[in-house]
């Protein structure tokens, strides 16, 4: 082998040592998009809502929906039954035809003073939060239980308008387990995004 021909196949053999050496010290890119993609579906607390993503509060529990037109529904306190967050999707009627069912279910109107409605623009979504306090009759319960007066009952609600449709959120309950969650309600709806995936 002359000396040419030696000093190409040294360097070649020399490229590749180093080539190894250098990518034994750099983290492989494509496991770590991997392992990235593996940790974000298992985030604690995330839960993906037809396109939106939120933040589950810690106080709050996945059930079974007490009907077919529920999304997802959860119970919110701990080991608490009476109080509840529903989850819906494109119900039909406008926004404020859904504003004004809820505030039917407490014997109000949208422009009665115990009704309170707040616009909000959140993570790019436009929000209508309501709140009402009062003797809650839920005309769509399932059950004669359902439908009974409730006294000191308190709904916090909102609905949201995406690209995709209107998704509604309901959570209903005796009035001093409602308080009691505002924060997390506040936690949960400020963590809504938008994430289309079709």
């Amino acid at each position: 082998m002359n000396n040419k021909n030696f000093i190409i196949a040294f360097t070649l053999i020399a490229g590749v040592v180093l080539i190894q050496l250098v990518s034994k010290e750099q983290p492989n890119t494509l496991d770590n998009q991997k392992e990235s993609n593996v940790i974000s579906q298992q985030l604690p607390n995330r839960i993906r809502i037809g396109n939106l993503i939120a933040r589950v509060p810690d106080t709050w529990k996945a059930v079974k929906p007490s009907s077919s037109m529920r999304l997802m529904e959860f119970q919110v306190g701990i080991n608490n039954s009476d109080a509840s967050m529903a989850v819906f999707k494109n119900i039909g009627g406008t926004i404020d035809d859904n504003l004004e069912r809820w505030a039917g279910q407490f014997g109000f109107k949208l422009i009665d003073k115990d009704v309170k409605i707040t616009n909000e623009k959140i993570n790019g979504i436009d929000f209508h939060i309501i709140s009402i306090l009062g003797t809650y009759k839920n005309t769509m319960a399932f059950s004669a239980k359902g439908s009974q007066p409730k006294n000191n009952y308190r709904l916090l609600g909102a609905i949201a308008s995406t690209s995709d449709g209107l998704y509604y959120f309901k959570m209903t309950g005796p009035n001093a387990i409602i308080n009691s969650q505002i924060e997390e309600f506040s936690y949960f709806i400020q963590s809504l995004k938008y994430e289309n995936i079709g």
